[in-house]
C-alpha cells in the first residue's frame, strides 16, 4: 500500500517522489491543489509501463536529517 500522485493528463498513477509522468510526460511538480489527486493503492494497480513511454529518472528522496548533537556539560571552574 502507498500513496500515489495521479496524472491530470494521462490519469496514470505516479509514486511521489517523480516529477514528471514517465507515461505522459507532464510535469508533477508544483501541480495547482485543484489538480493534484491522490491515490492510496498498492504498486501492483499501478499502471503498466509501456515501451514507448519515456523513462524518467525518479527524484532522489531527500535524505533524513542528521541527529542533533547533545550539548557540552559545562566545565566545572578552577578556583
Amino acid at each position: 500500500m502507498g500513496l500515489w500522485l495521479k496524472c491530470p493528463g494521462c490519469q496514470s498513477k505516479n509514486p511521489l517522489p517523480l516529477r514528471v509522468c514517465p507515461k505522459c510526460g507532464q510535469s508533477l511538480d508544483n501541480l495547482p491543489q485543484e489538480l493534484r489527486v491522490y491515490v492510496i493503492g498498492s504498486p501492483e494497480t499501478v499502471a503498466p509501463k509501456t515501451a514507448s513511454a519515456p523513462r524518467v529518472k525518479a527524484a532522489a528522496a531527500p535524505e533524513e536529517p542528521k541527529p542533533l548533537k547533545q550539548p557540552k556539560k559545562p566545565r566545572k571552574k578552577k578556583s
